[in-house]
């Protein structure tokens, strides 16, 4: 047995994050899980960003959330600032396309971060509106994911989905509001976690991110934790330990 690989953004240790590009190579280099972020434009298109400004990623100064998905097309993803222009041009992809790819893996998952900021922007429900529908085509595939605890409940009234509750804080609130709220995963920042400390036990799994190191990936499973999140797919694959 061993944990489970979840590409952070896809590929990213090689790819643009979030990106078609970055996604499919993470499926072809034989990973079984990916996450990646969502945001809704002004004009309610959910596209695979994380950030609320295009800067970052591509050298452009646009506001995501105050631009249409037309307006944003036009601009290339790529990372110039990490990546060159080797990957220019990479497009933001719209949630439909992205998830597409699921229909080429079918034996992979996809976990799909909503961004709180979208979230306070755009309304709660407005996303789910747009939201549920698509992913309920991939059920089976794909768990919705967000650190805001109410739109998780929402989804599951909503949807037969799974949720996962990204968590802040490892600490007695937490664990009382997942107690409540029963996602089917917690997830946390790796760093957040002792080794030495059990983790909260539950009808949850949990997922922890921030782990680029197979020694290190093999002690948290040890500790009870199955899936590991990574920003260095690469080298984790490459350990004979993890390899497909």
């Amino acid at each position: 047995m061993k944990p489970i690989i979840i590409a952070h953004r896809g590929n990213n240790f090689s790819f643009p994050e979030n990106t078609l590009a970055g996604l499919r190579s993470a499926f072809e280099l034989g990973c079984t899980a990916v996450e990646f972020d969502i945001q809704m434009t002004a004009d309610e298109k959910l596209i695979v960003l994380h950030d609320t400004n295009t800067l970052r990623t591509s050298g452009v100064n646009n506001a995501a959330l105050t631009c249409s998905y037309q307006e944003l097309s036009a601009i290339s993803v790529h990372e110039p600032s990490r990546l060159g222009d080797q990957h220019k041009p990479s497009p933001i992809s719209q949630l439909e396309e992205v998830l597409q790819l699921l229909s080429d893996f079918p034996n992979t998952h996809a976990y799909i971060e909503i961004k709180e900021e979208s979230l306070e922007q755009r309304g709660h429900q407005k996303v789910l509106d747009k939201l549920l529908p698509i992913a309920q085509n991939y059920a089976k595939q794909c768990t919705v994911i967000s650190f805001d605890l109410p739109v998780l409940g929402m989804i599951r009234e909503q949807s037969n989905l799974a949720i996962g509750w990204v968590l802040y804080h490892y600490d007695d609130e937490s664990l009382a509001k997942a107690t409540a709220s029963k996602p089917d995963y917690l997830i946390i920042d790796q760093a957040k976690l002792q080794l030495d400390l059990p983790s909260w036990s539950g009808s949850w799994k949990w997922m922890i991110y921030g782990v680029d190191v197979a020694d290190l990936a093999f002690r948290h499973y040890e500790n009870g934790i199955e899936y590991i999140e990574t920003d260095a797919l690469q080298n984790l694959l490459a350990d004979e330990r993890l390899k497909p």
